[in-house]
């Protein structure tokens, strides 16, 4: 159950955003110019470093990645804007004063931290360790590991009018530590990854749409414009744009030192989700957290309480990052893998869930990430095809008269705290045989 308060917590998160998203993007309404845009150079986005990416109006998906004066680790990522509804706004006597969209501005992505040998002591296929720092022979043994935090150097190609593909690679890659049986650190002797690459395939798709959104009817005080009161109207049905964001990318794995034939390796990964959580929304969260702890029909998760201790298969090739509404994002792979151009099967690990945080151009972006790992046979070649996608519905909400921001702030928490059930999920869910 740890999972679910979790994601409770962030959906109040994900429910307070103001429209500062990452990308910078200040407008919610009006015309959506999404001509596709290449952009390159240097960013602070996710640790730092050179970035690729591709942009449609404030839709963008790309990649970060580390260089030899930054060292970082590869990401690819996905920017953009969601709708948690919209909002016929009335002062204190009742009168109309506007009908608003409210904007979400989220970062969905997948970071690649490190990569780990290790002896399938119980042939599951996955690692089962208790700590990397310590010879644990109850588990799993390791036998390397290494972090990607490093240098990168990236290679554009075939550029196209809905995206690009491009290249990120790193190689000579050191062995951080061995156990040879206890930890040390790995020297020169103990050779090195030859070469790792990820050739994404970034794309961006503009499609009509229609469909049901959700309304409010949000009452604000005069003067400062303060929410008095919030009544959910039902759904009303808009047309829009949806904007699909798809990062397809390709895994090349050449030359570890695999200690013994029988080894496997693992991938270690993050897939992410945040928001931009501004100080004002803030304090308002802690003021309807502290009058929620009160409320007895809440959930609360003990921290005493554990999780199973044993691996369970859920799902074999997708895992769903979902609000109450709409989709955020998935993160998905194929079970099939070549190892020295042989067909093999992979695992995918969900190894547990932590907090996430990233800050750009002075906003802070606050969220959940599930860690995980790729586990790869032995070989000294190895490709593999995972994926990561998202989709922002850009609907065509009506916009008239303009409020003070802070307003427009208060209209986005007050909804917030008022739809508090509506939490992001993280659900994975296989797909059926053919």
């Amino acid at each position: 159950m740890k999972m679910k308060a979790l994601v409770a917590v962030m959906a109040v998160f994900a429910m307070l955003c103001v429209p500062l998203g990452f990308a910078g993007i200040a407008s919610a309404a009006g015309e959506r110019d999404l001509t596709l845009v290449l952009e390159q150079g240097s960013t602070d986005r996710l640790g730092g470093g050179d970035w690729v990416s591709i942009r449609a109006g404030d839709v963008r998906v790309g990649v970060v990645y580390g260089t030899a004066t930054h060292l970082n680790k590869l990401y690819v990522f996905a920017e953009y804007k969601r709708f948690l509804g919209g909002a016929d706004v009335y002062d204190a006597r009742g009168a109309y004063l506007r009908t608003t969209g409210i904007p979400v501005y989220t970062i969905f992505g997948q970071s690649f931290d490190g990569m780990v040998e290790f002896q399938d002591r119980n042939n599951d296929s996955l690692l089962n360790l208790a700590r990397l720092a310590r010879n644990d022979t109850s588990v799993d043994v390791p036998a390397k590991a290494t972090s990607l935090a490093r240098a990168w150097t990236a290679t554009i190609k075939n550029q196209t009018a809905t995206g690009v593909n491009v290249t990120v690679e790193t190689t000579n890659v050191p062995y951080d530590v061995v156990w040879s049986p206890l930890p040390r650190r790995g020297t020169p002797g103990d050779g090195a990854l030859d070469r790792l690459a990820f050739t994404f395939h970034l794309n961006i798709t503009v499609r009509d749409v229609s469909g049901d959104v959700p309304w409010y009817r949000v009452t604000v005080n005069d003067g400062a414009r303060d929410i008095s009161h919030v009544e959910y109207l039902g759904n009303r049905t808009y047309s829009g744009q949806a904007v699909g964001m798809a990062a397809k990318y390709d895994h090349h794995i050449e030359g570890w030192d695999f200690a013994r034939p029988a080894d496997l390796l693992a991938l270690e990964t993050r897939a992410f989700v945040g928001n931009y959580l501004p100080q004002r929304v803030g304090e308002f969260v802690h003021m309807a957290y502290r009058s929620e702890a009160r409320d007895p029909s809440g959930y609360r998760q003990s921290p005493n309480d554990t999780v199973a201790p044993d691996p369970r298969l859920l799902t074999r090739d997708v895992v769903y990052f979902d609000d109450e509404w709409d989709r955020v994002g998935r993160l998905v792979w194929q079970s099939d893998v070549t190892v020295d151009g042989v067909p093999g099967t992979m695992m995918f690990q969900v190894q547990g869930g932590e907090a996430f945080a990233a800050r750009h151009a002075g906003a802070a972006f606050f969220g959940f990430a599930v860690r995980g790992a790729y586990i790869y046979p032995n070989g000294r070649v190895i490709d593999h095809d995972p994926g990561l996608d998202a989709i922002a519905d850009l609907w065509s909400l009506p916009e008239t008269l303009n409020l003070t921001p802070l307003t427009v702030l208060g209209i986005q928490a007050a909804i917030a705290v008022f739809a508090m059930g509506a939490a992001i999920l993280v659900r994975a869910k296989g797909r059926r045989a053919r």
